[in-house]
């Protein structure tokens, strides 16, 4: 079914233009204190650079995360440079929504995490994103553009098969990281998105055939 990434998501954070100064505060510059998760932070589905990342205390933790909690499910996504990294929460994670980077918050009666998180690093959704971005020096999409794409989703049974693959083969890059050869992340890498088509494609024929 065809959906806008309006109608399946419950929340989108999006502090844009957000800074520690206009309230008042500042960066404690504590590494015992909060992550501020920036787009500088999110690459290949991984949290990175952390220790070159700002840190907040819980006084302005509080002024800064109105919206509320980061919660597992939520996907993080660059809302430029660059645009569209994303990460999906898997394990609490207490942290401030910094720049450039969207929460993307799913209602999971129409749409499963993982799924999502596979769809959206696909290069036909990266060509969406581009579609809805502006800018010439620094390409950007803003959150009323973000909210109009379109996505196509099959039932939520299908969504949460092929999740639980993609969930899998994740797994499995994330433990090959741990190989210092960047040819062997790559190379999973080509056979995840690969194996994600070939699973999506033989699921939805196989939940076609059983609604005729």
């Amino acid at each position: 079914m065809r959906y806008k990434i309006d109608d399946i998501a419950t929340l989108i954070m999006d502090y844009r233009g957000k800074t520690p100064k206009k309230l008042g505060m500042d960066w404690t510059e504590n590494s015992h204190d909060i992550l501020a998760i920036s787009a500088k932070n999110i690459k290949n589905g991984r949290l990175i650079n952390k220790d070159k990342a700002h840190y907040g205390d819980e006084n302005l933790y509080k002024k800064w995360m109105k919206d509320g909690d980061i919660k597992v499910g939520d996907i993080l996504m660059t809302s430029e440079a660059p645009l569209g990294e994303s990460y999906l929460i898997t394990k609490p994670l207490k942290a401030i929504l910094s720049q450039r980077t969207f929460l993307i918050r799913l209602n999971k009666e129409l749409a499963d995490p993982w799924f999502f998180y596979s769809l959206i690093q696909s290069p036909m959704f990266k060509m969406k994103l581009l579609a809805k971005a502006t800018g010439t020096t620094v390409i950007g999409i803003k959150q009323k553009e973000l909210r109009k794409i379109i996505v196509d989703l099959p039932s939520l049974n299908i969504q949460k098969k092929i999740g639980y693959y993609f969930k899998v083969i994740d797994q499995k890059i994330r433990l090959n990281n741990q190989i210092n050869d960047n040819l062997v992340i790559k190379s999973i890498e080509i056979i995840m998105f690969a194996l994600f088509y070939l699973i999506l494609y033989f699921l939805v024929v196989f939940d076609l055939v059983f609604q005729i």
